[in-house]
């Protein structure tokens, strides 16, 4: 027998998604990223371009069992973009790194 919190809690409609929280803070932290660039230059920018990248692309999880549909909507193309560029974003930052290492 479940109590009344628990009832509650599984009854609850959120006003915002996690989905649409995700995009908010992904897309939050890129402006922030372009943002430092101007303060601490490519190396912060960069960083936070990849985080706000993965939090936009990471609620986009189960993509293998996806309709057809769902794989051709607008906002898992914009996730699967978001995740790319943070990816080119990591190595970039790799690259950064390792100029600065061995120079």
């Amino acid at each position: 027998m479940k109590n009344v919190f628990v009832r509650l809690m599984e009854n609850k409609k959120y006003i915002i998604s996690i989905e649409k929280l995700h995009l908010i803070a992904g897309f939050s932290l890129i402006i922030s990223g372009a943002l430092v660039y101007f303060i601490d230059g490519i190396e912060m920018a960069l960083s936070w371009g990849i985080f706000g990248a993965m939090y936009i692309s990471m609620s986009d999880i189960g993509e293998a069992e996806m309709s057809e549909q769902k794989h051709n909507h607008l906002t898992h193309k914009t996730r699967r973009l978001f995740g790319y560029l943070g990816a080119v974003f990591s190595v970039l930052l790799v690259f950064f790194y390792l100029n600065k290492f061995l120079l």
